[in-house]
């Protein structure tokens, strides 16, 4: 019985947690004319489609039609999120309010010293009206820090059905 009366207050906290944080399912494209790219190029074109279920985010990232996929749980743990032959791209992700934190750094495998020692913050949010999926990202490179700030635009979903 006193179980039950420990669990109650969890679950409620738990689901209130869980109501307060946004959801990024949808498809996304980037908005060159209001993103910032800093001193770097922009792409030609960008698009995120996000399927966010539970705790759980994953999303395919296509630049300049290479698309990548990423997996994440926002729990603060660090897990491989890519690799190569050479090197590894460790990331750990967490909320901050109502925000996406993703902290991602690129690391030699096995000894290997050919990582380019770069890592990145991303700090994803959605605009009052959930129609712009904001990033703001800082890029960590030997030479320095590079901040960027990409908007991206939801995009309707396609009816399927005749």
């Amino acid at each position: 019985m006193r179980i039950r009366f420990l669990l109650i207050p969890f679950l409620l906290i738990t689901a209130a947690l869980a109501a307060q944080t946004p959801n990024f399912s949808g498809i996304w494209k980037m908005n060159l004319e209001k993103s910032d790219f800093g001193p770097q190029m922009p792409p030609e074109s960008a698009e995120y489609v996000v399927r966010h279920v539970g705790a759980t985010i994953a999303f395919n990232y296509t630049q300049d039609g290479k698309t990548t996929r990423v997996d994440l749980v926002p729990d603060n743990e660090e897990r491989v999120t890519s690799e190569t032959d050479e090197s590894a791209v460790w990331t750990k992700c967490y909320w901050s309010g109502n925000v996406l934190v993703i902290e991602s750094r690129e690391r030699g495998r096995y000894g290997a010293k050919t990582a380019s020692g770069m890592g990145w913050t991303s700090r994803w949010s959605l605009s009052p009206d959930g129609h712009e999926l904001l990033i703001e990202r800082k890029l960590h490179t030997p030479d320095g820090e590079v901040s960027q700030r990409v908007i991206c635009d939801k995009q309707p979903l396609k009816n399927t059905s005749k």
